[in-house]
């Protein structure tokens, strides 16, 4: 199996190639909407000039290719900032929540089949929950977040 080149999640099935600048990745179906998609035709074309040419050409398409790269990460957590809905005191209140209802920590992780240290890192907003987890700990705890 192959890795994404954007998230790192093995590829299932066929990759699929996108352009992005000057740059060519192969990347998952997930982001894939990231770049323009080219045909796996065009890909060859692209590894077999980049195997003809010099050390100094490579390492300027790796330099480019970081780059994008670095943008591409920088436009999918804007994506995902703007798109979160989630109060600021999230953690705070999935706790009061917990307790209120009289569970730990372990008993509120089995119930929404999620890990225990993951709702650990949600209740210390070390990271934020994903839709689906945060929907899980809403309906549990009957809370909005």
């Amino acid at each position: 199996m192959t890795e994404c080149e954007i998230c790192g999640a093995e590829i299932e099935g066929k990759a699929q190639y996108i352009a992005i600048g000057s740059s060519k990745l192969r990347v998952c179906k997930t982001c894939a909407r990231y770049g323009t998609v080219v045909t796996e035709d065009a890909e060859a074309q692209v590894k077999t000039k980049t195997s003809v040419g010099s050390e100094q050409a490579k390492q300027a398409k790796q330099a480019k290719l970081t780059q994008a790269k670095r943008r591409l990460y920088e436009q999918m957590d804007h994506e995902i900032e703007e798109g979160l809905e989630i109060d600021d005191d999230y953690g705070r209140k999935i706790k009061e929540a917990r307790e209120k209802a009289g569970l730990k920590q372990a008993e509120l992780a089995l119930r929404i089949n999620e890990r225990q240290s993951l709702l650990r890192k949600i209740e210390h907003e070390e990271i934020m929950p994903t839709d689906a987890v945060r929907k899980k700990i809403e309906r549990l705890l009957k809370i909005s977040l």
